[in-house]
C-alpha cells in the first residue's frame, strides 16, 4: 500500500464527510445510481475479480453503498444454501479501494472479517437485517421437548436452544413438523436454484467491509478516479468429491447427519456461476458553499486529510503435537510506529496438513471441532485448555494470562458494545456435555434420553464453540472512532502474542483427537490518514 511522506499539514475535512450529525440545517439532493462494473469474471474453482470505476459527482453517501450478486447452482435447485455464518457475504475474500491508481484502503479475508463485525450487532439486526441482505442464518429458537410434558420429566435439558435453519424440532408446541421426526433442512428462500434469476439477492453493504467507507464520506466530485476491486473466493470444484469441501460459502442444503468421530454424507459440490454483480449508489449533491469548501480543502497545499481505520491480516501457527499435552507459541506481529486500536483473533485447527486431515471429523464430548458444515471457514473455535497474552511496547498488557472465557468475552465486549452470541456458541464450559445441552443435541431428539440418531440435533454439534474469537482493545474511548491520538501508539519494539492450548491425543469414541496444529488469523485495526490531492491520493502513517 503506497505511504508518502507528509511535507505541508494537510486540510482537516469538513463535517459533512465525517458520517456525523451536522449543526446546521441546510438543503442537498440525494441522487441514486445503479453502477455496472468496468471488468467481471467468475470461475467457481478458481474465484474471480470485479472492477468498480466510480462515477465523479456529488459526495458518495460511502457506509450505505451496496454490493449486489446472485450465484445460479450448477446442481440440483435448491440443493444448496449460503452458510450460516456470513452467507453470501462469503463470496468475498479481498476488497481493495484505489484512488488515482494508489491503494486507498483493502481488506483481506473480508468476510471473516466481517463475522466478527456483525457478532456486535443485536439479536434482532442479525436476524432482520443481516441474515436478510446475506442469507446468513442466525435464528435462535426454543424448544420443550414432548417427552418433558409427557413423562412429566424435571431435567432442564429438555429445554433446548435451536437454530431453526438445522433442526426443525418435533417438539412442544410446535406448529410444523409435529409429525414427525426431526427434520435438518434449510429453507427454500436461502437455498440457490438451477434456473437463472431465480436464486436470492445478496446485498453487502461496503461499511460493512471497509472501514474507511464506515467512518467518513468520499467527495468523488472533487476526486481522481476510484475504483473498488472485488476478487471473489472461488465455490465448488467442477469434477470434484463433496466428501473433500472444506472451505466454500455454500453448504448442503439438505443437512446430513454424521456418527461419532465420522464424516458426514455430503452430497453437492457447491458449484455456481455468478450473475453481473452491479453497485447501489448514493450521492449527497451539497450546496455550492459546501462544495466549495471541500475543493479548497482538497486544492490546498497538503490536501485533504481524512482519518480512517485500515485492518491488517496476518496469520500465526500453533504448532502440531504428538502427544497430549500443552503446546506454546509466540507470534511476532510488528505494528512498529504505527498507531493500533484493536486486535482481532480467531482460532481453528488446521485441516488440510497431515494430522489435521486425520482428524478432520473429530468430536469431543458431542461437538464438531475441525469441520463445521454449516460455518465452513467463516469461524473460530474454542481451543480446550487455551490461554494466551500479550505485550506491547516490551510489556505485558494483562498480569496473569487469560485463560477464562468469562474474562476473554469481557475484553472482546470492550472493542465495540457487547458481543452477542448464545452463551454456548462462545464457552462450551470445557466442552462439558451437560452444559451443552442446552443447545439441541443427539440425546433428547423427541424426548427420549440417549443415542436418537433419528432425530439428532445439529445445532450443539456444529454451533457450540463455533464464535470463541478473541479481542484486545487498545483505543482510549470508543466513540472518539480514529481521532489521531485515541489508539496506542506502538514504539520501536513488535507486538508479540503468546498463545498456549491443550493437545489431546484420541481417547475413545467421545474424542477423536486434537493434536491438529491451530491457526490463528490476526486482524489488526490501525489508524491511518488518507491524504486527498486533486490528481490522487496519498496515505500515511503519521
Amino acid at each position: 500500500m503506497s505511504e508518502q511522506t507528509i511535507t505541508s499539514t494537510p486540510v482537516s475535512a469538513p463535517d459533512v464527510l465525517m458520517n456525523q450529525p451536522l449543526t446546521r440545517v441546510m438543503d442537498v439532493d440525494i441522487e441514486s445510481t445503479i453502477l455496472e462494473p468496468v471488468s467481471h469474471n467468475y470461475s467457481t474453482n478458481t474465484g474471480g475479480t470485479t472492477v468498480f470505476q466510480l462515477p465523479a459527482k456529488g459526495v458518495l453517501r460511502a457506509r450505505d453503498a451496496l454490493l449486489r450478486f446472485s450465484l445460479t447452482s450448477l446442481e440440483a435447485n435448491g440443493s444448496n444454501a449460503y452458510n450460516f455464518a456470513v452467507g453470501g457475504a462469503g463470496c468475498i475474500n479481498r476488497i481493495t479501494a484505489k484512488i488515482g491508481g494508489t491503494i486507498a484502503s483493502q481488506s483481506v479475508r473480508a468476510a471473516h472479517y466481517l463475522n466478527i463485525k456483525q457478532n456486535f450487532m443485536s439479536q434482532d439486526k442479525k436476524e432482520g437485517v443481516i441474515d436478510g441482505r446475506h442469507c446468513s442464518s442466525h435464528n435462535v429458537e426454543l424448544n420443550v421437548a414432548s417427552g418433558k410434558i409427557a413423562n412429566t420429566n424435571t431435567d432442564l435439558s429438555y429445554h433446548q436452544l435451536y437454530n431453526p435453519e438445522c433442526d426443525q424440532v418435533k417438539g412442544f408446541g410446535n406448529s410444523y413438523n409435529s409429525t414427525a421426526n426431526n427434520r435438518h433442512q434449510v429453507q427454500i428462500s436461502k437455498c440457490l436454484s438451477s434456473n437463472v434469476g431465480q436464486s436470492p439477492e445478496i446485498a453487502v453493504r461496503l461499511g460493512d467491509l471497509f472501514e474507511i467507507f464506515d467512518e467518513n464520506d468520499l467527495p468523488t466530485f472533487a476526486m481522481a478516479q476510484v475504483e473498488i476491486i472485488i476478487e471473489w473466493n472461488p465455490a465448488g470444484l467442477i469434477g470434484g468429491q463433496a466428501a473433500n469441501k472444506l472451505e466454500n460459502p455454500l453448504i448442503d442444503s439438505l443437512i446430513p447427519d454424521a456418527a461419532v468421530n465420522a464424516a458426514p454424507a455430503l452430497q453437492q459440490l457447491g458449484t455456481v456461476t455468478m450473475d453481473l454483480p452491479t453497485m447501489l449508489l448514493d450521492f449527497i449533491h451539497y450546496p455550492e458553499e459546501e462544495r466549495q469548501k471541500i475543493s479548497n480543502a482538497i486544492a490546498s497545499p497538503g490536501g485533504m486529510r481524512l482519518d480512517f481505520s485500515e485492518v491488517l491480516y496476518t496469520r500465526g501457527v500453533n504448532p502440531t503435537a504428538t502427544a497430549t499435552g500443552q503446546i506454546s507459541s509466540q507470534h511476532i506481529l510488528g505494528m512498529a510506529l504505527k498507531e493500533v486500536k484493536k486486535i482481532y483473533i480467531a482460532k481453528n485447527y488446521d485441516q488440510f496438513n497431515t494430522t489435521g486431515n486425520t482428524e478432520l471429523n473429530a468430536d469431543f464430548n458431542g461437538i464438531k471441532t475441525h469441520r463445521n458444515i454449516l460455518y465452513n471457514q467463516f469461524k473460530s473455535q474454542q481451543i480446550p485448555g487455551e490461554s494466551w497474552n500479550i505485550f506491547i511496547n516490551n510489556n505485558r498488557l494483562y498480569d496473569r494470562d487469560i485463560s477464562n472465557p468469562l474474562v476473554q468475552h469481557d475484553y472482546l465486549s470492550q472493542c465495540r458494545t457487547n458481543f452477542r452470541v448464545p452463551a454456548s456458541y462462545y464457552d462450551t464450559s470445557n466442552y462439558n456435555p451437560l452444559s451443552n445441552r442446552i443447545l439441541l443435541d443427539r440425546e433428547y431428539g423427541s424426548g427420549v434420553i440417549g443415542a436418537d440418531l433419528i432425530n439428532a440435533g445439529m445445532s450443539k454439534r456444529y454451533l457450540a464453540g463455533s464464535t470463541n474469537y478473541i479481542g484486545i482493545n487498545l483505543d482510549k474511548y470508543n466513540n472518539l472512532g480514529s481521532v489521531v491520538g485515541n489508539g496506542m501508539r506502538i514504539g520501536s519494539s513488535p507486538i508479540v502474542f503468546d498463545y498456549n492450548r491443550l493437545a489431546i491425543a484420541a481417547n475413545g469414541a467421545e474424542n477423536g483427537g486434537h493434536l491438529a496444529s491451530v491457526n490463528l488469523d490476526f486482524y489488526i485495526a490501525y489508524r491511518r490518514s488518507l491524504i486527498i490531492r486533486p490528481l490522487g491520493a496519498d496515505v500515511s502513517d503519521a
